[in-house]
């Protein structure tokens, strides 16, 4: 009988000191663990790239710099959306393929072209989303794609998707190729083994008239013809003749 009061005095004693227990008190919760280098701890739906489902809606109106800051997710690779930081040589880490270009390209300009690059090795078929995270600011808390800084500019005329005058960042290297892409990518009849640029030298009193087979650079690798634009060169895409 002693064994069994002493078994109902206890029970009684703890059930007691949970109900006088502060009504404020919760369990400890298990700290989420961080994610893998480049990707930010805990849930990644915060990140713009795991709320767009189309790569139709990517943006492809401001180009990257170094300093940017990108969401990234492969559809297909069932991964977590991954942050990635533009970093000095103009590159972001991507899964599978390392080193991409980013800086002066779109969001939509490095999907695609990460789209056709996992096509070619990894993947029937592959979802590229590229969203922009943060833009840096500089010293004078200005953003640093603010009109208060000079930039030069291109000019594409002719086939291709969007034309008209397009920003050079400082110190940025872009080649005709990527001059193409800016601007959309070439349309239905553009005469794509005949680009020409239009680029003024102070030597000559005339400006330089350049013919590149831009073709033959996005088909066929040949990136020794990739030649960079200048300020203020200007490139016509003229249209493909069709002998009927």
């Amino acid at each position: 009988m002693k064994t069994a009061a002493s078994i109902i005095l206890l029970t009684l004693f703890f059930s007691t000191s949970s109900w006088s227990q502060d009504p404020k008190f919760r369990d400890a919760q298990q700290r989420p663990a961080a994610s893998p280098a480049g990707g930010q701890a805990g849930d990644d739906s915060n990140l713009a790239a795991s709320r767009i489902s189309s790569m139709a809606a990517l943006d492809d109106s401001i180009p990257l710099r170094v300093g940017y800051r990108v969401s990234l997710r492969i559809v297909e690779d069932k991964e977590k959306t991954l942050s990635l930081l533009v970093q000095d040589s103009g590159d972001i880490v991507a899964p599978h393929l390392g080193l991409v270009r980013a800086a002066g390209l779109t969001c939509k300009n490095i999907a695609f072209f990460m789209k056709r690059e996992l096509e070619k090795q990894y993947f029937q078929q592959a979802t590229v989303i590229v969203s922009i995270e943060s833009i840096p600011r500089n010293p004078n808390n200005t953003n640093v794609s603010g009109t208060n800084m000079p930039e030069d500019i291109f000019t594409v005329f002719g086939q291709v998707a969007r034309q008209g005058k397009y920003e050079m960042f400082p110190d940025e290297e872009l080649s005709i190729s990527q001059a193409i892409l800016r601007a959309g990518g070439f349309a239905q009849f553009a005469q794509t083994k005949d680009v020409r640029i239009i680029r003024k030298v102070k030597t000559q009193s005339k400006p330089v008239e350049i013919h590149v087979n831009v073709d033959d650079i996005m088909t066929n690798g040949k990136l020794h013809m990739d030649i960079p634009v200048r300020p203020n060169d200007v490139i016509i895409v003229k249209e493909k003749k069709i002998n009927l």
